[in-house]
Formats: structure tokens, sequence, C-alpha cells
């Protein structure tokens, strides 16, 4: 059995053809689909893009593993010490590795979010190219699929691809987006009315400042983002530009394929499409973002092809509607394979799903956001309910509650009108990290340990305010300064947190930076 493991950076689950996408953004993905399964309620429990890959590989919470955000303690993975993997929690490449299989990875990852140990999980990992950021497909595609012709003749192996094109800044050709735009009308929320509502909602990647990122930024790729969203045909040309980063991924995916059926391996391995996060696209009025711990961005797709197992399946066992979480996957994938699952793993195995079986479902799942803001929800099969700890730069509520099914745009906040409905909600949250964090034993809960720095390291919420300012939002400037002196200035405290994560000259050689690129874009 060979396995490959396809990881789409910020690929939107339903701005894809097996989600039901109107566009047809992925006709490969689809054809995949066609010979397996797809998983409608799969969810990253710890996001976004470090906590999320950490939580799928250590098969663990974030609140357990210890990585529940993108810098500092809130990013220090729980290693064990000694000479080995503890034997009931290693990653889900040793797991592989100590019972014959080859593991490898072509991915930048590891370098770009300093996550090494990622790189644990491999006995062989490549970078395409010496990018951090921004890589393009097409080097995977060249990486990997020579690695794939190379060991076409060897068995038991598994590869993670990490394909990057979803993510902004959109770097695909202009071509994409034009293919895009001329395949289908673009979603139709949000309509004018919601998008003139938000440009009162702050924050970097709102509206009004679609690029900030540390400093204001102008868009770095204009023919696939605007600069601001304050019409129709701003978001147009936003989501134009994201449906054309995906189609051109899709047809690096369907090189693969063809790659796979011209070396006779198509119908001996495994496929497994998924992704790190989503983004949201207007909802809570962020725009190309996954800030938040909504469902936008909580959501992932997932379509596992299992030679032998799936090929068969009728169509009613090619969709499972179980509420899933992507530490789930790793027992799973041992479960398929016969390798004993660690007892140390917090995720459950869902294999007979994939076998075409029926499975039961969780009554909620818990999931956390720790990059932008820190956030954490509670996803019950129509509702979510999203508790705020931290808002980092974004303007948020404390407290939020949706009917997902009936509002999938989170555009009517229910927490006055159902009071018993978020109650639940609350005791839902408290039980899990009472479960993970309040018991004997338990390690501190991070999120709670780095409240007082918070998620700072991609903005810095005092630049931002002054930003506020001299754009002409004092109002909302103030909004946010309130926010945060009722997160961390009600306690006075004897200590304070001694990591800056921007210092003034780490600033201004961000902005000298920035000012050189717009130059050279002119």
């Amino acid at each position: 059995m060979r396995i490959i493991y396809i990881d789409v950076d910020t690929l939107r689950a339903d701005h894809t053809t097996p989600y039901g996408y109107a566009r047809p953004t992925t006709p490969n993905l689809q054809a995949l689909a066609d010979r397996g399964v797809t998983f409608d309620r799969y969810y990253c429990s710890d996001s976004p893009c470090l906590p999320s890959r950490t939580a799928l590989t250590s098969g663990a919470f974030g609140i357990s593993n210890g990585v529940i955000g993108h810098f500092g303690e809130a990013a220090r993975y729980r290693l064990d010490s000694g000479h080995r993997p503890h034997p009931e929690r290693p990653l889900l490449g040793q797991r592989l590795g100590d019972h014959g299989w080859y593991t490898a990875a072509v991915s930048m990852f590891a370098e770009r979010h300093r996550a090494y140990h990622f790189l644990g999980n491999f006995r062989e990992s490549i970078r395409a190219t010496n990018e951090i950021n921004d890589e393009d497909g097409s080097a995977i595609n060249r990486v990997g699929l020579d690695w794939i012709r190379r060991h076409a003749d060897s068995d038991d192996w598994y590869l993670h691809l990490t394909y990057w094109e979803p993510h902004t800044p959109y770097l695909t050709e202009p071509g994409w987006t034009e293919k895009a735009a001329a395949s289908g009308p673009p979603p139709a929320w949000p309509d004018q009315a919601a998008i003139d509502g938000h440009q009162e909602v702050y924050g970097p990647r709102s509206a009004q400042d679609l690029h900030y990122s540390v400093v204001p930024q102008s868009s770095p790729t204009p023919h696939n983002a605007p600069d601001q969203i304050r019409t129709r045909a701003d978001f147009e040309h936003l989501i134009n530009g994201f449906d054309g980063t995906i189609m051109y991924w899709d047809q690096l995916f369907g090189e693969l394929l063809a790659t796979l059926d011209e070396l006779g391996i198509a119908e001996e391995t495994a496929i497994i499409v998924s992704a790190d996060h989503g983004e949201s696209f207007g909802e809570n009025g962020s725009y190309g973002e996954h800030g938040h711990a909504n469902e936008a961005v909580l959501r992932l797709p997932l379509v596992v092809y299992w030679p032998g197992v799936t090929d068969d399946l009728p169509e009613s066992a090619r969709h499972c509607d179980s509420l899933l979480y992507n530490i789930d996957l790793a027992p799973t994938l041992c479960d398929l394979l016969g390798v004993p699952i660690p007892s140390g793993w917090q995720g459950a195995s869902f294999a007979d799903a994939v076998r075409g079986e029926e499975i039961g479902s969780r009554d909620y799942l818990v999931l956390s956001q720790g990059a932008h803001t820190y956030q954490r929800a509670v996803r019950t099969r129509d509702h979510m309910y999203i508790r705020t700890y931290h808002p980092g730069c974004m303007k948020v509520e404390w407290e939020q509650l949706y009917d997902v099914s009936a509002d999938p745009h989170l555009t009517r906040d229910l927490l006055h009108e159902q009071p018993e409905l978020a109650g639940t909600m609350r005791t839902h949250l408290a039980e899990w990290w009472h479960t993970y964090a309040g018991r004997p034993g338990a390690l501190p809960d991070p999120m709670q340990t780095t409240l007082q720095v918070g998620p700072t390291y991609y903005n810095d919420p005092v630049m931002y305010a002054e930003h506020l300012r001299a754009t002409g939002r004092a109002h909302l400037a103030e909004d946010l300064e309130r926010q945060l002196s009722t997160a961390v200035g009600a306690t006075p405290v004897s200590w304070h947190a001694s990591e800056q994560s921007w210092t003034p000259e780490r600033r201004t050689r961000m902005a000298a930076l920035f000012a050189q690129r717009d130059d050279e874009l002119d």
C-alpha cells in the first residue's frame, strides 16, 4: 500500500466541487471523490496553520500538545524527553515508521513556521525550493512527482505534499482569475448591504484593511485582489483570485493523478486530500483571512480514496456527515493499516466510514483559534458558539451564538435570544476544558498562560490603533483599546511578559521592505 496525503493550505471546503460549489473549480478532486468518501463535517481542532498541522500529526488537541498559536510559548510543542518518541504519544509518521512504513514529505511548512517537530514525522523531508513563503505548486509537482517515479516500484510508503496556492496573496497568473470569473456567478453573499456594514468592522484583513499585516499595505497582486472591499465588484475581484488559485491547484492535482496512472500504481495508492484550515470571505467581517474560530475557517475538506475499499461503494456511502476532528485522521490511518493506535492520542478512528459503514457522531466539537485571536468554538450539528479570550487586533464579541444550518455566514447572533442554548454551549466548553486541562497531571492551557501577550505576532494592537486614527476611524481605535483593557488590564499583576513580538527596529525594517516592494510593483 502507498499513501499520498495532499495538504492544501487554506482550501475552503465549500469552494470545491465535492462540496457542492456552483463554480467547477475542482474537477480532478471530484474525480477522486467519485471513487472515494467525502467527509462533510470535518473540522480542525486547532487553527490556523501551525496548530492545525501539529494537531493532525500529534493526534492531540493544542491544549495538550502545547501548540495553540504561531509564536512564543503559544507555539511550543510539548516534546517528550529521551532518545525515542514516547510510546503512548508518537507523531503519526513515527508510528507508521515503527511499523515498517517509509515516510517522506515535500513541504516548506516546518521552516515557514519554525515547526521543527513536524520533521519528526518523516525519514525524508524535502523543500522543493529555497522559498519559505509563496511557493509555486509546480515546484511541489516537480519534486513530488519525481519522488513518486523513483519509488513507484516500492511499497509501504507515506508521502505528504503541501501546496500553498489558495493562501493569500494569490500569486497565480491573471488567466486563472479570468477563468474563475468566466466559470459561473460568484457567491451571492456578501451583498452590498453586508459589505456596507463591514466598513465598521476593524481588524487586519477586514474590508478597509484588506492587506494590513504589521503595517498598512496595498495589494501585492492587483490582478487577483483589490486594495479594499468597498463594493460587490471588489468582493468578486477577490473571490475570483481565490477561486482561480484553487483551479490552478486542481490542475496540478490532475497531473499527480495522471502520473499515478502512467506508472500503473493508481489502483494501489491511497490518496487523502485535505487542508489545514479554510478562509473567511465576509464572515465576521473578515476577508481573505483565517483569524476567527468560525465555520468558514474551521471546516475542512476531506476526501479519502482507499484502493480496494472505496472503489465500489454505493453512492449512499460516499458522504459521511458525522462530526469529526482532524486529530481523528491519525488513528483512522492506523486502523485502516492494521497498526495499533497509541493510547495517548485523543482522536478516534472513523475507518468504518471509509469502509462504507455508518458510524456514530459526537454531540459536539470544541475548536480553537490562536494566531490572530484567541477564541474557542463549540460546534453542534446546527449551532456554533464562539468564546473570545483575546481579540488580537480584531473587532470581535466576547461571546457569539449562531444557527449555522440556517445562517451559514453567521450574520445573526442569537446569544441573547436563546439563553438556554447559550448556557448549554458554555457547559460543553467547560466540560471539554476540564477534561483536558482541569484534572490531575494535566499541563496548563497555553491559551490561558499566554493571555498577557496574546495573538500579537502578526499585528501590534498599539500600532493598529494608531493606523485606525490616521485613517479617520478614531471611534474604532477606542473600541479596540476598550476591548484590550478589559482583557488584560482588569486584574493587576506583579510581572510582565518578557517577549515583545514586534520591536521598533523590526517594524521599521518591515515597513521599508513593503515600501520597496510597492515601488517595484509600480
